[in-house]
């Protein structure tokens, strides 16, 4: 056997060298993917339990979450190190995605790090973090109040940087796909804490003005009762006045709208409210507080309802809190039950059953005064619980969560605040997108009757849609007067008071601002009741004071009994066209809810035009071309239908 030469030697070793260079920066390069691949599957996952333990007022669970999110971004970091990617950034096209991996594990850490600190403010604001408690004993510490915004500036900023380095990473290149994906799972991630910090950026420099740091602020919260509607909400018939004094909160005045604070009995006030309410013809008004809300929009129904408390000889306010049983409930469900010497112990699940159904059944009209008694001193008993403070964060949530159906509105005098309230979707506004289809359909009790919690509401939106984007639509709200079988016969009480078990109502109904050829139709006996002194549009329809076009039609309904009212109209060429060339047709609605006890259901069918078909989606059916979505209105809905060419 011949023996290696001195060059086959080094031959050899350089190929053993070279071998086991390959080999170390391969098993390198595979570990750092799959810490890469770890790290962001642990911050997604992470990171999105840290957001929805905060909202569920989590706190231990949030500092875990948040603790295990920032080894995930280690993870991220650790990744894109080392000596192998030192070597590796210097190869052409390599290093361009070695330096973008690098990019994504500062910009997680810079998220987790943020998140750290919202945790933080969030313990602070509850109390959980082992310290003293933000807001307790009926008071707010103002100067730790006032401490808020800096902090908050400092999480944002954060936030901001982290999301720059974010959208900055280029996914260009031979990890285009693997940096591509963990680049948007990680924006998804981070925009929920980002929409968190942006609304405290926004509300923490005026909250220690708004609870009475310069001078005593005042609310009036109104609860509104659900068996009784009005279109901005259920009837305020119960009503309390917050005073923030330095942070000390009081409530001087509270009780039954109808008997304690305008008696004998819904007695009429004089107020001047804003002028291009058409639910009131003339300035000054003169009319009871309880149909101060019938402006389906907050924004005038709240300046209403506060020109009036004002005209009742009581303290003017600077702002109105409509909060319903739907709130209340969620309220009980987050902090627990309450006892009441009437009803027993009320849940949550049990609130409106008892207050919107049961209270009427036990309570007839001559006990009017016991049931208004009871029921008010269920709602006293609430309030130690949250100006205790231990409950006040998630009640908080709970009450907040219930804003998009309306159930929790917030009108402010202060301007600022109240777009903030308009941002954060609690306003209560009822504004025409201005892109696409709108509906917003509401009812207004007009007899005193309680049967709106029985209300079944149903709209049916019908689309014939046309090739140059316009279509033709009819918008059908169906009400059913489902009062139980086993209420008093009909006619016992005939057809006005709380014991009745008909139903009249006014349907106020919206077209959308693009709408032309509009017109209303309605059943035999109704009619439409036009809004006088105000600018009218014809055929029923006038100005609701924001240009936008509003009709109201009368009717009465027997128990059982259903009635069907609707609108149609046309809405212009290009409305629908779509500049996306494989669905060159998009039918886009809006849909905004009422505050009813039961949700209204939406349900939306669109024929296209000859030639087109549609694109499906989940939860859409296809019957003979027509494209049908429908969904439960406890939110504004948004439906967008695409339509392709046939054959294409």
């Amino acid at each position: 056997m011949s023996r290696l030469t001195p060059k086959a030697w080094l031959i050899l070793v350089l190929v053993l060298l070279g071998g086991g260079f390959v080999l170390w920066l391969q098993l390198s390069l595979m570990t750092s993917l799959a810490a890469l691949g770890f790290g962001a599957r642990g911050f997604q996952t992470s990171m999105t339990s840290a957001v929805d333990q905060i909202k569920a007022g989590g706190f231990a669970e949030a500092q875990s979450d948040v603790q295990a999110a920032d080894g995930a971004a280690g993870a991220i970091t650790f990744s894109s190190n080392g000596p192998h990617m030192a070597l590796l950034a210097g190869v052409p096209g390599i290093g361009t995605a070695i330096e973008n991996w690098q990019h994504l594990g500062q910009a997680t850490d810079g998220i987790t790090t943020s998140t750290t600190e919202l945790v933080d403010l969030y313990g602070v604001l509850s109390g959980k973090n082992g310290g003293e408690k933000i807001f307790s004993d009926g008071a707010v510490d103002i100067p730790r109040l006032e401490a808020l915004p800096p902090r908050v500036a400092k999480v944002d900023a954060g936030m901001q940087m982290g999301v720059a380095q974010l959208e900055a990473v280029n996914t260009s290149g031979p990890t285009a796909g693997l940096l591509g994906t963990l680049k948007t799972k990680a924006l998804d991630t981070a925009k929920p804490v980002q929409e968190a910090v942006s609304a405290l950026v926004g509300i923490a420099p005026l909250l220690p003005d708004a609870l009475g740091a310069n001078g005593v602020k005042r609310y009036l919260v109104a609860i509104d009762n659900q068996a009784e509607m009005r279109a901005a909400g259920g009837a305020p018939l119960s009503l309390a006045l917050v005073e923030f004094d330095n942070g000390r909160i009081t409530i001087p005045i509270k009780g039954t709208t109808s008997t304690q604070l305008f008696p004998p009995v819904n007695r009429p006030v004089t107020w001047w409210g804003p002028g291009g309410n058409p639910f009131f013809a003339t300035n000054p008004r003169t009319a009871p507080f309880v149909v101060t809300n019938t402006h389906p929009s907050l924004l005038t129904s709240g300046r209403e309802m506060a020109g009036a408390w004002a005209g009742g000889d009581f303290p003017k306010v600077d702002g109105v809190i409509t909060l319903d049983l739907t709130a209340i409930g969620a309220m009980l469900d987050a902090t627990g039950p309450i006892q009441s010497e009437v009803y027993g112990e009320v849940t949550g699940e049990k609130l409106g059953q008892i207050l919107l159904i049961d209270a009427y059944a036990q309570f007839g009209q001559e006990d009017a005064d016991a049931r208004q008694a009871a029921n008010q001193q269920l709602i006293d008993d609430l309030l130690p619980k949250l100006l205790s403070g231990d409950a006040l964060v998630p009640a908080a949530q709970a009450v907040a969560s219930t804003a998009p159906g309306r159930h929790f509105q917030v009108w402010a005098a202060n301007s600022q605040l109240e777009q903030l309230a308009i941002n954060a979707g609690a306003a209560g506004e009822v504004n025409d997108p201005e892109i696409g289809d709108w509906s917003a359909m509401y009812t207004q009790n007009g007899n005193q009757s309680k049967v709106d919690v029985f209300q079944q509401r149903n709209v049916v939106v019908n689309v014939q849609l046309e090739e140059n984007g316009s279509a033709r639509v009819t918008q059908q709200l169906n009400v059913t007067n489902a009062t139980p079988a086993d209420r008093p016969a009909l006619g016992t009480f005939g057809k006005i008071g709380y014991e009745t078990t008909w139903l009249k109502a006014a349907y106020i109904m919206y077209v959308p601002d693009a709408a032309v050829n509009y017109g209303v139709n309605y059943p035999a006996g109704f009619a439409v009741r036009p809004f006088t002194n105000h600018k009218q549009y014809g055929r029923g329809f006038a100005d609701d004071g924001y240009g936008q076009k509003i009709v109201r039609v009368v009717g009465w309904t027997p128990p059982g009994g259903q009635a069907s009212v609707s609108v149609s109209y046309t809405l212009p060429a290009g409305t629908f066209a779509s500049t996306n060339a494989s669905q060159p047709l998009q039918y886009v609605l809006r849909a905004d809810p009422q505050s009813l006890w039961l949700n209204s259901t939406i349900t939306v069918r669109v024929t296209p035009p000859a030639g087109f078909a549609p694109v499906a989606t989940p939860g859409m059916q296809v019957t003979g071309g027509v494209a049908q979505i429908s969904a439960v209105q406890d939110a504004p809905v948004n439906v967008s239908i695409g339509f392709a060419r046939s054959g294409s």
